[in-house]
């Protein structure tokens, strides 16, 4: 009888911690898009990517995050120009954050010809030091 209260002691605490532990950061990324404007001569890319599942640290009834990124460019001639864009992102808020969107806008001058082209985002949690890759698709193409 002993043995079966400490079993059944152990499984109700087990369970306890269980239910109070906070689940670990599980970095994603989701909802790539891109669009190319031709600004007459050359072109805007404007490139977003929304994050989450990132660790936030709470301080002074605040939620913090800290993510960096890259991106690299493929080329439509499929060349790589590595690091086109790079940023932080450091935020702070009273609630604690669902998801972020990550954004970079980068100009090609008119040596880029028209075909398609792909950014490469290299996201880093720098809480969770986790890190993860998303792509996006895009075209240079004429009106």
């Amino acid at each position: 009888m002993k043995t079966l209260k400490i079993i059944i002691l152990t499984i109700l605490l087990i369970s306890l911690f269980a239910c109070n532990s906070k689940p670990e950061p599980n970095l994603q990324l989701f909802s790539p898009e891109a669009f190319a404007f031709d600004v007459g001569g050359s072109w805007e890319v404007n490139a977003s990517i929304n994050a989450k599942g990132f660790e936030q640290k709470e301080e002074n009834n605040n939620h913090l995050l800290s993510l960096s990124y890259t991106a690299d460019l493929i080329t439509s001639e499929n060349d790589t120009l590595r690091s086109i864009t790079e940023s932080i992102i450091e935020e702070q808020q009273e609630m604690e954050f669902a998801d972020i969107p990550i954004e970079a806008q980068v100009e090609l001058d008119s040596t880029f010809s028209l075909g398609s082209y792909k950014l490469i985002f290299y996201v880093t949690d720098k809480l969770s030091k986790q890190e993860k890759t998303a792509e996006v698709n895009f075209n240079l193409a004429a009106d």
